[in-house]
């Protein structure tokens, strides 16, 4: 990824996920990039290579640029530079926060942890109540993510739903309040674990 050619692409439709390979050739994910996000962006700025997979897990469409012009207009003022600054600050917190959320947390917290990262990248979760996933993610994407398998995550989300945690509304998941931190501990607990 990356590179003295390297292009920076705004993510239009679809989802990108940054990861490596381990030594068994599994793909581990360590941050996801939605619509509105970019990919490359890290990298132009140095025109190094980095050993990370920038993997698309569904049809994505990208705007791209090249490096070049990215730099030119990065460039272009000081208040440009300082709210890339800003948007490079939170990706790399982001990136962080999901390597130790995927290395260190048990199951079932990593999967609070990224949907509570989905929806408060999206918007304030309701304190009482049903909080819809803003993103639509098959259960393989799911596992994929957060670092485990498929029947895990199924056995996992149909539990949530027996219990009434979580429920379906056409493919919108919906997820109660009760599987968050009251308010006031949210930063907290979204500090712990983002994948947004």
């Amino acid at each position: 990824h990356g590179g003295k050619d390297g292009t920076v692409c705004l993510v239009e439709r679809g989802v990108v996920t940054f990861g490596y390979y381990d030594r068994d050739q599994r793909h581990q994910v360590f941050n996801v990039v939605l619509p509105g996000r970019t990919v490359g962006d890290l990298e132009s700025l140095d025109a190094s290579s980095y050993p990370i997979i920038a993997k698309c897990i569904r049809p994505t469409r990208v705007l791209m640029v090249g490096r070049d012009l990215w730099l030119e207009r990065l460039r272009s003022s000081v208040q440009v530079m300082e709210a890339y600054a800003r948007s490079a600050n939170l990706k790399h917190q982001c990136t962080m926060e999901g390597m130790i959320c995927n290395y260190t947390l048990p199951l079932e917290e990593r999967l609070r942890k990224f949907f509570y990262a989905l929806i408060t990248a999206h918007y304030s979760p309701k304190p009482a109540g049903w909080n819809p996933c803003p993103v639509v993610f098959t259960v393989t994407e799911i596992a994929r993510i957060v670092a485990c398998n498929r029947s895990w995550v199924s056995r996992t989300l149909s539990g949530w739903v027996a219990t009434g945690l979580a429920k379906k509304d056409g493919r919108m998941l919906l997820l109660s309040s009760r599987l968050f931190p009251a308010s006031g501990k949210g930063e907290e607990f979204s500090r712990s674990c983002s994948a947004a």
